[in-house]
């Protein structure tokens, strides 16, 4: 099987280059048809996958939650969302269908460890990065191995009480250029103590970078200790 993993950084600014000087005008922000590879930065979206499964588990052979899994999962790639200083374009037009092929999705199952989901998200946000599937997938790889887990979340078996900022410092620790506006906590919607997913705001070349001007993101959780379960045996 071919893999797509890309382990230098330096083609994250090879492809930042093929889509340079196309931000948006605050018309095209406005309009009801997204323009492919008019944003202005990334967002990298990492997913708990505890969490997840917890309620979205779909029997044994599910890829992600299943027992027949390859591996139990931690911190897994939700997806690289293009994003509008204010708001985020989603399903842009392409020439022809947004299609991904069999064997992107396969070189992804590692970090992504489900199907629908690649799919999914190349069709709702890699197509208005403005590039095709498989340079798309290997800016997301990219992104996705730029940033260090700590080590307290690498596959925990007991559960993990932290603060968001508790969190986000365990973050920084492993990351010396990550900062607290440039990174975001995100619990279960309905159970605010629950750790869901968090987000790192990125230039187009690959950077950590403030989230929203002037002032740090507010998580999306209870300032208290929030609840991070452990990974599924």
């Amino acid at each position: 099987m071919k893999s797509y993993a890309v382990a230098t950084v330096s083609l994250m600014t090879a492809i930042a280059a093929l889509i340079a000087g196309t931000t948006p005008s605050d018309a095209q922000r406005n309009s009801d048809r997204h323009i492919a590879g008019k944003f202005d930065y990334y967002q990298l979206v990492l997913s708990w996958s505890p969490t997840h499964c917890a309620d979205n588990s779909r029997g044994s052979n599910d890829t992600q939650c299943g027992t027949k899994r390859a591996k139990p999962y931690s911190f897994v790639m939700h997806g690289l969302w293009p994003q509008y200083e204010r708001g985020w374009p989603q399903f842009c037009q392409t020439r022809g269908k947004p299609y991904v092929p069999k064997g992107i999705i396969n070189g992804m199952m590692d970090i992504m460890p489900s199907r629908g989901l690649i799919i999914h998200q190349y069709k709702k946000h890699g197509t208005c990065s403005g590039l095709d599937a498989p340079t798309y997938f290997k800016a997301s790889r990219i992104a996705y191995r730029n940033v260090k887990i700590p080590k307290m979340f690498n596959a925990p078996t007991k559960q993990i009480l932290i603060t968001p900022s508790e969190l986000v410092k365990q973050f920084r620790s492993v990351n010396p250029t990550l900062t607290n506006a440039a990174m975001q906590v995100v619990c279960k919607r309905g159970n605010a103590n629950r750790l869901k997913e968090v987000k790192f705001c990125m230039t187009r070349k690959g950077a950590f970078r403030a989230c929203t001007k002037g002032r740090a993101p507010r998580h999306k959780c209870l300032n208290k200790k929030i609840y991070v379960p452990p990974v599924r045996g």
